[in-house]
């Protein structure tokens, strides 16, 4: 994802740099909360996979 962020900025790291923070925050953020879904314990299968889903590889 990074590699295609870079490849579509021309050239500038920081249009590239944010675009892939803006593009991967969801995925992050929905699989930083499954660590404290239920501590102790797994996440519940409907919470992994709608963190496993956040991500789109389509810009």
């Amino acid at each position: 994802m990074l590699a295609d962020c870079l490849a579509r900025a021309g050239g500038d790291h920081r249009i590239a740099y944010d675009r892939y923070e803006r593009r991967m925050r969801p995925f992050v953020t929905l699989n930083q909360a499954l660590a404290t879904e239920n501590p102790g314990g797994p996440a519940s299968e409907e919470s992994a996979a709608h963190a496993k889903n956040a991500l789109s590889l389509d810009s």
